[in-house]
């Protein structure tokens, strides 16, 4: 396990500033990889394609298959479609207080083409993705798709869910709508901690918001916190998730 602040070129260029507190106060905990071979050997042999964004029906809004699912979406254009790959922050009080969550920070890739020729393939990458380095030549090659940089999700100064697709010039502040646990069966990430929850976010009231309505977090990988912290700071636990925009 090391203990280190993150800094940009840890995930790219889209630390944003304000979303954790200064060095100089606080210590961030990024915990390292378990030993996980296969899902990182898998990960690495994927080899590099282009997908063109075909035309045909829109693709499903992946479900958990339990008793009770995300409610459907009552909007009628979807935008895009994404994979996140970034970190889930939480602060540590004491050493050995609860961790309490932050916010969030990931890269999203567009994978809106994938979505609509293969959604079995798309529904993969997270549990992918998680055990990667973030690339440094701004886009993802991984699972046979060469997925180019949509934009960046971040957490706003006053803690407002931020979703900046800056390709497309659209950008969404959201709140959660709706929250369900990821399966039981879903990627518990390299931290080993688990996936966290299956969300509905909304469009939020006095923001300007432009071009997305709603957006939904599924197929997670990875992102649960440690059970109690091991330093006072901020935990950050590296999480992947399929990003779905709607307006």
């Amino acid at each position: 396990m090391s203990s280190r602040i993150a800094k940009s070129d840890d995930f790219g260029t889209w630390l944003s500033p304000t979303a954790l507190p200064t060095p100089s106060t606080l210590t961030v905990q990024l915990f390292a990889a378990k030993p996980l071979a296969n899902q990182e050997e898998a990960a690495r042999k994927c080899e590099p394609s282009r997908v063109e964004k075909p035309v045909g029906s829109t693709p499903t809004l992946p479900l958990t298959g339990g008793a009770t699912e995300l409610p459907p979406t009552n909007l009628t254009a979807l935008v895009a479609v994404a994979i996140g790959r970034g970190v889930q922050n939480y602060t540590c009080a004491t050493a050995s207080s609860i961790p309490v969550a932050l916010g969030a920070l990931a890269t999203l890739f567009d994978a809106t083409a994938l979505a609509y020729s293969n959604e079995n393939l798309l529904n993969t990458l997270p549990g992918l993705i998680v055990y990667l380095p973030l690339p440094s030549s701004g886009n993802l090659a991984t699972a046979g798709c060469f997925l180019d940089i949509l934009g960046h999700h971040y957490f706003d100064s006053a803690g407002t869910p931020t979703f900046n697709l800056s390709t497309l010039n659209k950008i969404g502040y959201v709140g959660k709508a709706a929250s369900i646990n990821a399966p039981a069966s879903a990627n518990k990430g390299p931290a080993g901690t688990g996936a966290v929850p299956w969300l509905q976010l909304n469009k939020k009231s006095g923001y300007a918001s432009v071009g997305i309505s709603q957006v939904y977090r599924v197929e997670t990988a990875g992102g649960n916190p440690e059970l109690t912290c091991t330093a006072a700071g901020v935990m950050s636990i590296p999480y992947g998730a399929e990003y779905w925009f709607y307006n």
